[in-house]
């Protein structure tokens, strides 16, 4: 996925968070966002070395050594990224699942006060794309915060953007050399998660499955989703993905709106008139 615009853009990448890290910046006047970029990519290294599953000591690595019964306190960071993940998967009926490999009937641990977390039952997690999805929000709000005027993240797919539109194609999910749809994102942030025949999925997590059954979603299939933030974005997907059209509440519940495409079929989500 590319980014187009007719302003100069000052922008570098970087291989993060499993892809690679595109920032931009739009440089409507003289000054140097070198640095500014170079910040932007700490708070991203940051949040992976914190939620890296392939980091041994990442908070996500020490809770994967945690036995049932034992108590962990996280960074607030990890927190919000935690409690973002138990909503969205008590709302979708555990479609959304951290800890997919487990097979588990209910989440692996218990959130309490003070960034404190139990866990309660087996099984590793992986916050793979939302966290990257936290990362990109986490660059944009430094951005934002250093008076940053217009400037965009693409983490590999995820992407958030504020100030001026930016204009985002997305791949064919069977013919990845193919744009299928083009969005044009302003002021918000867009996810796509797809489940691409095996030798070309490009899902960092691998294949996207029904976490109660092992069912695998439809291959040659995506979804887009637009929200407010990446990190909601992008755990999103996974949901529409599995869920299609009974996913429309829950996108309702967080002022977000997708399109899931199959073969050559574009369908938007919601649905209108609800």
């Amino acid at each position: 996925r590319r980014m187009i615009s007719s302003l100069k853009i000052s922008n570098r990448a970087r291989p993060l968070l499993g892809t690679i890290v595109e920032i931009g910046v739009h440089a409507e006047e003289d000054r140097c966002f070198h640095e500014v970029i170079s910040k932007a990519f700490e708070k991203i290294e940051r949040i992976e070395r914190l939620m890296s599953r392939f980091d041994e000591d990442s908070e996500v690595s020490k809770i994967n050594r945690l036995n049932v019964g034992d108590e962990l306190t996280v960074s607030s960071d990890l927190m919000r990224v935690l409690k973002l993940s138990c909503e969205v998967s008590n709302l979708s009926g555990g479609v959304f699942n951290i800890s997919p490999t487990s097979m588990v009937d209910g989440d692996v641990l218990e959130l309490n006060a003070n960034e404190r977390i139990r866990r309660v039952q087996n099984g590793p997690i992986d916050l793979g794309g939302i966290a990257k999805g936290y990362a990109v929000d986490q660059a944009v709000e430094y951005l934002k915060g250093a008076n940053v005027g217009s400037a965009y993240v693409n983490a590999g797919g995820d992407v958030r953007s504020f100030g001026q539109p930016h204009k985002i194609f997305v791949r064919h999910p069977s013919e990845p050399n193919k744009s299928v749809a083009s969005v044009s994102l302003h002021n918000n942030a867009l996810a796509t998660s797809a489940n691409y025949y095996e030798e070309i999925n490009a899902d960092q997590s691998g294949l996207i499955v029904y976490p109660k059954t092992g069912q695998r979603a439809t291959s040659g299939a995506s979804v887009s989703v637009m929200a407010p933030t990446c990190m909601v974005a992008d755990a999103l997907t996974k949901c529409m993905l599995m869920l299609k059209e009974k996913a429309d509440p829950l996108l309702h519940q967080f002022d977000a709106r997708g399109f899931l495409v199959h073969g050559n079929q574009v369908t938007s989500f919601p649905k209108k008139n609800q």
